[in-house]
């Protein structure tokens, strides 16, 4: 069994070598080809020797990488690795409507601490406790919130929609949800569905 191990690490380092010894063209082509699968740890190392060589690479190449190592990560559990590769995502194409909503689920999912904090602040009847916790939900909030109505801009959906406006409700900004309807149709003139390559 160890030899059959050593013979795996050997086989993967040289892989790894030979990706890298690859032109960013080939190794583009090959990503093409795996990018759709499920999030694995061999397949997001591919994707970073990719993007050592993103100055090779066109600017809507290294957006289409870095979304898919960003869900990739997201799929393994790591929802931090993920939004830091959404964010360099979005840079190269700002406009992908599956982008925003992959982020703004990502900011959603980390207010729910802030949530408990704010119940439990609220059970002891703590005031600072509360107003702290209900500032670091509202921060988090409005991270979420413009992916969100980006996506909502798209790709309209009646549950996010709700979701949108309880949201608003929820860090008490009335005047910004008043305000959704124009900034919809307005954020809806440019929805990107699908990352190009080219």
């Amino acid at each position: 069994m160890t030899k059959n191990f050593l013979a795996l690490c050997c086989f993967m380092g040289s892989f790894l070598y030979a990706s890298a010894q690859k032109s960013a063209k080939d190794n583009y082509h090959d990503f093409t080809v795996y990018r759709t699968t499920k999030g694995n740890e061999a397949d997001i190392k591919k994707i970073k020797t990719l993007l050592d060589q993103k100055d090779q690479l066109t600017v809507k190449q290294v957006a289409n990488a870095e979304y898919h190592l960003g869900r990739m990560y997201e799929e393994i559990g790591k929802p931090d690795e993920a939004l830091l590769h959404y964010t360099e995502s979005i840079k190269g194409e700002p406009n992908y409507s599956v982008l925003h909503r992959a982020m703004g689920f990502l900011y959603l999912n980390k207010t729910k601490p802030f949530v408990k904090q704010m119940n439990e602040a609220s059970a002891a009847k703590n005031v600072i406790a509360n107003a702290k916790a209900f500032e670091d939900y509202k921060a988090m909030v409005q991270k979420a919130l413009p992916h969100l109505e980006k996506y909502q801009a798209c790709e309209p959906d009646d549950d996010t929609l709700l979701m949108i406006n309880n949201l608003h409700k929820s860090i008490k900004e009335q005047k910004l949800l008043s305000n959704l309807p124009e900034r919809l149709k307005v954020l809806a003139q440019n929805c990107v569905s699908l990352l190009e390559d080219e």
